[in-house]
């Protein structure tokens, strides 16, 4: 199989073990053993996401450099459920770059169903409103407008697809603080297209 070329296997030792001694002494190959075990497992979440054969394979080898550098500065009890969450991430991110590259849409505010009503779901008609490209472009300079908390959760939220929990651990803001400065910053985003359109 394609992965079963890409690292060679030492003998077995638990994924601590392999994490420990990769930051002790940055070799790759402990961290390359490592990854060996779940790259099955890699590779299904990538093809769950990204429904291509071939670009799994690629976000694959992206997900291990990745990791390469990660690894240096997290503590990681769980391995294999660490590297879910950051193959689902990395998926998440690609979706998101391929969705700007080729359909130049990069906030749909298709929220949670407890945090908007339908007139904050798609503030700018393209018809009424201009194009997509100048709304785009109206959507960007508004986040720059945020007040700083609230464009950080802003853009956690929607362009980095976090939840809630991880916001909160990436920022050190309450769970309420989060939710108000998302609910807040798209109250002030609307404010400003419906001005910037007016």
């Amino acid at each position: 199989m394609f992965f079963k070329r890409l690292f060679k296997k030492k003998p077995s030792n638990e994924d601590a073990d392999l994490i420990r001694q990769y930051k002790q002494t940055l070799d790759t190959a402990f961290a390359g053993e490592l990854y060996g075990r779940y790259t099955h497992l890699v590779y299904g979440v990538c093809l769950k996401y990204l429904r291509n054969e071939e670009d799994s394979k690629d976000a694959v080898m992206q997900i291990f450099e990745k990791l390469l550098i990660e690894l240096k500065h997290h503590e990681v009890s769980n391995f294999k459920s660490w590297l879910h969450v950051l193959a689902k991430n990395h998926c998440l991110m690609w979706l998101r770059s391929a969705r700007v590259r080729h359909e130049k849409s990069i906030i749909t505010y298709d929220v949670k169903p407890d945090m908007e009503n339908e007139e904050y779901l798609h503030p700018l008609g393209e018809e009424e409103n201009g194009t997509l490209e100048e709304n785009l472009v109206a959507l960007e300079k508004g986040i720059q407008e945020l007040p700083v908390e609230q464009k950080r959760c802003i853009e956690l939220f929607y362009l980095q697809q976090k939840c809630y929990k991880e916001i909160t651990e990436i920022t050190g803001y309450d769970l309420k603080k989060v939710k108000s400065y998302i609910q807040n910053g798209k109250r002030n985003l609307k404010i400003y297209l419906d001005k910037d359109h007016e």
